[in-house]
């Protein structure tokens, strides 16, 4: 049996003035986290008003 850990991340923490920086931002974390060995299963971005992206991730482990 398998059980899957979660975890949400900023993808783009902080504010920038460009979407091009957001974007690379979000990839540096999205890389790093997958590195780490978690999964990304999709990517949120709230209608907030300030463009923030939300990272869902998971890792599978065994019980």
């Amino acid at each position: 049996m398998t059980m899957k850990e979660y975890k949400l991340v900023y993808l783009n923490k902080g504010f920038s003035a460009s979407r091009e920086k957001d974007l690379e931002k979000a990839e540096r974390v999205i890389n790093q986290y997958v590195s780490d060995g978690w999964t990304l299963q999709e990517i949120v971005t709230p209608d907030d008003g300030v463009g923030a992206m939300v990272g869902v991730f998971y890792k599978e482990s065994r019980l």
